[in-house]
């Protein structure tokens, strides 16, 4: 039964990661697959999933721009931001801000 179950989330964790625009790949290592992981260096217990969009492209536009700080580890975003193109930023937002919050 525990099989089963654990099968089964990785199945939805799949199909959930099909959606994902490629750049979403950056995210995982540290936001999660589901970006529903607080992140190394973040303050507080926040994750990124659920959030509005226009919040994800203000500060994502801003690591991309380096003036972003969230008092987190902005180093990190300023690197993982820096050859991303504004097409990829918008796409990326949109499927960040439409994953569903940590419960």
């Amino acid at each position: 039964m525990k099989k089963l179950f654990i099968l089964g989330l990785l199945g939805l964790a799949s199909v959930a990661l099909a959606d994902a625009p490629a750049v979403f790949k950056k995210c995982i290592a540290c936001h999660g697959p589901d970006a529903q992981k607080i992140a190394p260096g973040s303050k507080g217990d926040k994750t990124i999933a659920g959030m509005p969009k226009d919040y994800l492209l203000t500060q994502l536009k801003g690591y991309k721009a380096k003036t972003a700080d969230n008092g987190g580890a902005k180093a990190i975003m300023y690197g993982q931001m820096a050859n991303v193109s504004d097409e990829d930023i918008e796409a990326l937002a949109d499927y960040v801000s439409k994953l569903p919050k940590k419960q």
